[in-house]
């Protein structure tokens, strides 16, 4: 083990304690148990009652206020209207919150550049991802045809190996080199995660190691950043969504049926299952510029978490609050009018992730390479709407809804307020999309077998590594 090896171990471990510390112990002049913020980074809460509240974490976070200073010296920004203004003003960019052993982010001043942009849009944008339909469709079949019935574990047996295999056909991963990129994409499962809860030093060296794998891979690649981003947050946004999408059929043999017997079910379910549990649960930013908001001025450089925390607030079947406490529309209302490529009947593909106006160019620039449906690339409640030069996009030549135009009467914003960031899910949502309707063809069948294992440590996408179920055919008597 190397010296630095060892820095960096020590520095994880300091930086983790803190957050045990602050979340635990009471902060002076102020009531209660401690941080919330730094009991939710700390990553071992836990909240699967169907309000994802980590334990009434994100409950004790709201009532702090829209914008409040941790003692893990980060601005906590909440609510819609927050999260919209810091979007607007602040220009954020994800930055990481604790050392990293392997750098894989790309620089925050690169994440507002159209170049990322429309980089990320011709590798992961809708109209890459239209032209794949085929061979996702054929992956899925594949994965599930490998599955038979009787006991299985729905992560590790199909949704990990096909978000291996899909995003292998995604970025051009040679035959010879995909046993390697799966073996990478694992190692580097939790780098999300680790960017606001530091890993044990095993798992942080693991994910170095699979992040420089990755990098390697696409070494010398036109679009070689893209593909690194899209391989290490895109893939971990795909298998999570997945397999929260089937986490939730397991309690819904209904809604099994009616996805079996209308493929296009699929797509709404997808759909629901991004605004209930949006990809990230928090976002590490950095303020590229001073801002205001909610009455508290953020300056340039600071750091910030943005969190969805509306989760927590009770408002109808979904669980999550529109802007006067009613639940979000159902999922089919949610699609803002996207194009769906020849034989992918039903496949939804907007974006669905908030775009912020101070990040005009990098929508406009992703708005032109096909990453955002027409009428919005957003799925968030919309005030501030505007538009931004480019080619294509909202319904006339030359124009990009910023905000989601089409959505404005949706819930709150996922947290993915950086325009980069949109273009990490139309590849996600469509081999999830895939997915379910291959499983289901296959299966008259799906059940619960066990309890759901979330791992620890993973307070942005809270990972699902076990997720045991039987599948089977038509019972008869």
């Amino acid at each position: 083990m190397t010296a630095a090896t060892n820095a960096l171990g020590r520095e994880l471990q300091l930086v983790h304690a803190a957050q045990w510390l602050y979340a635990i112990n009471a902060e002076p002049f102020v009531p209660g148990e401690g941080d919330p913020y730094a009991r939710l980074v700390r990553g071992f809460e836990s909240g699967e009652n169907g309000t994802d509240d980590a334990g009434g974490t994100l409950a004790s976070i709201a009532e702090r206020g829209p914008v409040w200073r941790s003692r893990l010296d980060t601005w906590v920004v909440t609510g819609p209207a927050a999260l919209r203004e810091l979007s607007a003003g602040a220009e954020p960019a994800v930055s990481a919150a604790v050392p990293q052993a392997e750098a894989w982010l790309p620089d925050p001043e690169r994440q507002r550049t159209t170049g990322l942009a429309r980089d990320l849009a011709r590798r992961g944008g809708t109209r890459a991802v239209g032209r794949l339909a085929g061979s996702l469709r054929e992956q899925a079949g594949q994965a599930a045809a490998q599955l038979g019935p009787g006991p299985v574990d729905l992560v590790a047996d199909f949704a990990e190996p096909l978000t291996a295999a899909g995003y292998a056909a995604v970025l051009d991963v040679p035959e010879e080199r995909r046993a390697a990129f799966a073996a990478d994409l694992a190692a580097a499962a939790p780098a999300v995660d680790a960017l606001l809860c530091p890993q044990t030093l095993d798992t942080t060296r693991r994910l170095a190691a699979g992040v420089r794998g990755l990098r390697e891979l696409f070494a010398g690649r036109a679009h070689a950043e893209a593909d690194l981003l899209l391989a290490v947050a895109g893939a971990r946004a795909a298998a999570d969504l997945l397999g929260d999408a089937l986490r939730r059929l397991l309690d819904r043999p209904r809604e099994w049926a009616l996805l079996r017997s209308d493929p296009a079910h699929a797509a709404r379910l997808v759909e629901e299952v991004l605004h209930q549990r949006p990809p990230w649960r928090a976002c590490p930013l950095v303020a590229l510029a001073t801002a205001e908001v909610a009455g508290t001025r953020i300056e340039a450089g600071d750091s910030l978490t943005a969190i969805a925390t509306a989760a927590a607030v009770p408002g109808g079947p979904s669980g999550i609050a529109g802007p006067t406490g009613t639940a979000a529309a159902d999922g089919a209302s949610r699609t803002a009018g996207g194009t769906v490529p020849p034989g992918t009947a039903g496949i939804s593909r907007t974006a669905g992730a908030t775009v912020p106006a101070g990040a005009a160019g990098a929508a406009g620039a992703a708005g032109a390479a096909g990453t955002g449906a027409a009428g919005g690339v957003g799925t968030a409640e919309t005030t501030n709407t505007g538009r931004v030069a480019g080619t294509g996009g909202a319904g006339e030549p030359g124009a990009v809804t910023v905000l989601g135009e089409a959505t404005k009467t949706n819930g709150v914003p996922t947290p993915l307020p950086v325009a980069a960031c949109a273009t990490l899910l139309p590849a996600a949502r469509a081999l999830a999309e895939h997915a379910l309707v291959a499983l289901a063809a296959r299966f008259p069948l799906l059940r619960p077998d066990g309890e759901p294992v979330r791992t620890r440590r993973a307070p942005l996408t809270r990972r699902l590594v076990r997720l045991p179920a039987r599948l089977g055919e038509e019972e008869t008597r």
